[in-house]
């Protein structure tokens, strides 16, 4: 579906980049001076290559010289340089009323005083220099549609989406098509993937410019979100979206160690090869908001009222929001008391149904599930799950479940679906989340990013009991929105011998969810398939550690089954630096206390699977069914279970899967009643061993209709 957008104009914004539908329909003058892609130009840097085409790019060298990147671009490196035209200059140079770079340089104090570009490093020229860079090489052949891996060197992430490109002639015939590449949905790019020695030169039809808006003044130049924009204002939403995107207390670090790659400050934290750590230089505080069009959202309401309403109707009486939301959330919250007047009021029925679309954490559509092409390709099996995260929302004690769902074409995203199609068990089909390229305005935002969904988001009563009533698989690094706004999560590094083979390390009092003693070294780790972990995903606890952890909320009120997933590596050399820990449950205070008591004896992470104490034998040496239900019974009455079929280490051959290792099984730490209105948490203290590692990898919340289900064994997934 892709469907046309208007955007408003808000007042001093300055739109650099404004031609992507004129880009579609006709041929740059730029495709004749430099026709056809993937160019490799021998001896080339980034600097020979602008500068033996002065003529197209002297603007754009201008600004790397005035900002003191020059020489970065003629030294080794990998780079990837998004370099804007003279021609993308002239456009700024109009509209601004100057006749050159050296005159739109004198402009600063007019942007200033407009408040455009809050994050300018040193001036305007500086700004569009670091706009334009990345510190890593980024091909288009190897991109898909979505945020770039990593940041632009003003620390912004760039977003890739590709369409398009139809050439028209005068009678107003398609006499053309291709392919076209857009970053930022409105600067195109014309010549892509020159590959230079010191990384990959594209070339833009127009200066980049990421919004300086915040969420909520992005999302009120949408035309298509006026009923959206006037809820977030009700319920003072508004106001949450509009807060600053950097933390003002977070502190600067110093450096105790080398620099790894372009990051500083690092720090030696004593994994293997010499890894080092970096810990983020800025504290972001980012949102995702999901999005209903205007025109869905009047159905939706009509439908559910037996009303005839128009748009401006509603826009102009929140009174009809309210009672569509009240039909919903007075049958989910029976017993809940709120003040129908104010909106603001948490759980007021028109808050609950704004908040239920907002996440604490910034993602584009490529990170909503981080499980990068060669895990999905590979290692995981697409017939049996969806890859899926949990994260809990801005409605108090609420989960939502995204899902990336193997459709019978190409991967769609969905939030609170249940079940797959192709294995025969989809019971909640979910909402659909757009694809970026599904629409043609700017949806990211300074301190965020929206994105359209094909019908409101309710936490109902059949969506909380029925979509979540599941084994809850929650991933070590979606559990705080810091590991995600940082971007420690989610990085893929297969050579860890590169210069991205570095973690991230978090301070305590400056990561959500996680509270650490002074000894506590708590790092997020890259993602890596060799890791024996589920995903290849982990955080790593050493020292002396003593971690105390913010469980996602549950949907219902039942009694659950906590579990922690381990890898001992009990078989290799490597499995000595492992501990023994203790973890605590319990309930957390509103006074800030918490309640924890001990999840029965200590935890050895040092024991293999056939350990007496687990007493387990993989499936692959029991063979026959009936011994392999047997001794998942057994282990059980030992609180253990076997990890997970659904993951394999041998590219998806079927052989070596996870659930066959001699080293990784998952320990049931307690069996708990919890309550969906209170807050949970879980503590991990290092008992045994000296500095013995914990390798932390994913937590199973499980209620007990799918656990003790005597209708229906649980899946071995």
């Amino acid at each position: 579906m892709r469907k046309r957008q208007q955007t408003k104009r808000s007042k001093g914004l300055l739109y650099i980049s404004m031609i992507l539908f004129a880009g579609m329909f006709q041929t740059s003058c730029l495709d004749e001076i430099v026709p056809g892609n993937y160019y490799t130009f021998t001896g080339e840097t980034i600097a020979d290559y602008l500068e033996n085409r002065d003529s197209i790019f002297s603007d754009y060298i201008y600004c790397l010289k005035s900002a003191g990147r020059w020489g970065e671009m003629s030294s080794y490196g990998d780079y990837t340089c998004f370099a804007p035209t003279n021609s993308s200059f002239q456009k700024v140079f109009d509209e601004w009323g100057v006749e050159n770079i050296e005159a739109l340089a004198a402009k600063i104090d007019d942007l200033r005083a407009a408040g455009l570009y809050p994050d300018l490093k040193n001036d305007l020229l500086d700004t569009i220099a670091l706009t334009h860079l990345c510190s890593h090489t980024f091909y288009c052949s190897d991109l898909i549609d979505g945020a770039l891996p990593y940041p632009n060197m003003l620390d912004r992430y760039l977003v890739y989406t590709t369409g398009e490109l139809y050439d028209i002639s005068e009678a107003g015939d398609t006499i053309g098509r291709d392919v076209a590449y857009f970053i930022n949905k409105s600067s195109r790019i014309v010549q892509r993937d020159d590959t230079v020695q010191n990384g990959v030169v594209h070339i833009m039809t127009d200066i980049v410019s990421p919004s300086n808006n915040n969420l909520a003044d992005q999302v009120a130049i949408d035309e298509n979100l006026n009923i959206f924009s006037m809820i977030l204002k009700e319920t003072a939403m508004e106001v949450v979206l509009s807060d600053a995107y950097l933390d003002p207390t977070y502190p600067t670090l110093s450096t105790d160690s080398t620099v790894v790659g372009d990051r500083n400050p690092t720090y030696s934290t004593g994994m293997e090869s010499n890894q080092k750590g970096i810990f983020p230089d800025k504290r972001k505080i980012l949102y995702t908001l999901f999005a209903v069009p205007d025109s869905i959202m009047v159905e939706e309401i009509n439908t559910a009222l037996g009303a005839a309403y128009t748009e401006e109707d509603i826009i102009s009486n929140p009174q009809y929001v309210y009672e569509y939301a009240k039909g919903v959330y007075d049958e989910s919250y029976p017993d809940d008391t709120y003040n129908a007047n104010d909106y603001t009021d948490r759980k007021n029925p028109l808050n609950r149904f704004i908040s239920y679309h907002i996440l604490p954490e910034g993602m584009s559509y490529n990170k909503f599930n981080i499980s990068e092409e060669l895990i999905t390709t590979g290692y995981v099996s697409w017939d049996s799950i969806d890859l899926e995260d949990f994260y809990e929302t801005l409605m108090p004690h609420s989960i939502m479940r995204i899902s990336t769902a193997k459709t019978t074409s190409e991967p769609e995203k969905y939030i609170n679906r249940k079940g797959t199609k192709k294995a025969g068990t989809l019971t909640h089909e979910g909402v659909k989340i757009y694809k970026p390229t599904d629409s043609d305005v700017q949806q990211d935002a300074l301190n965020g990013e929206y994105h359209y969904i094909e019908k409101p988001l309710l936490y109902s009563r059949d969506v909380r009991e029925g979509a979540l009533n599941t084994r809850m698989r929650i991933m070590c690094q979606s559990l705080s929105p810091d590991f995600i706004n940082s971007g420690a999560r989610g990085r893929l590094v297969e050579d860890t011998t590169s210069k991205d083979a570095y973690t991230y390390g978090f301070l305590d009092g400056y990561c959500t969810n996680f509270e650490m003693t002074e000894s506590t070294d708590m790092w997020v780790r890259y993602k890596n398939h060799y890791f024996s972990n589920f995903l290849g995903e982990e955080i790593t606890l050493m020292n002396q550690y003593d971690v105390t952890i913010q469980l996602p909320p549950v949907p219902f009120t039942s009694t659950y089954e906590i579990r922690l997933y381990m890898c001992t590596m009990a078989d290799s050399d490597t499995g000595n630096d492992r501990g023994v820990i203790q973890v605590y449950f319990g309930e957390a205070k509103e006074d800030g206390t918490y309640d924890q008591h001990p999840c029965g004896i200590p935890v050895d992470l040092t024991i293999p699977l056939t350990d007496p104490r687990i007493g387990g034998f993989p499936d692959n040496e029991l063979g026959d069914e009936d011994k392999i239900i047997a001794n998942d019974k057994a282990m059980r009455n030992r609180g253990y279970m076997k990890a997970m079929q659904s993951y394999t280490t041998n590219q998806g051959n079927g052989d070596n899967l996870r659930r066959d290792r001699n080293d990784c099984f998952r320990k049931i730490l307690t069996t708990e009643y919890m309550e969906h209105n209170k807050t949970y948490k879980m503590r991990i203290r290092l008992v045994g061993g000296e500095n013995g590692v914990c390798p932390f990898n994913c937590i199973e919340i499980v209620p007990k209709s799918v656990y003790a289900n005597p209708y229906q064994l649980e899946d071995r997934l």
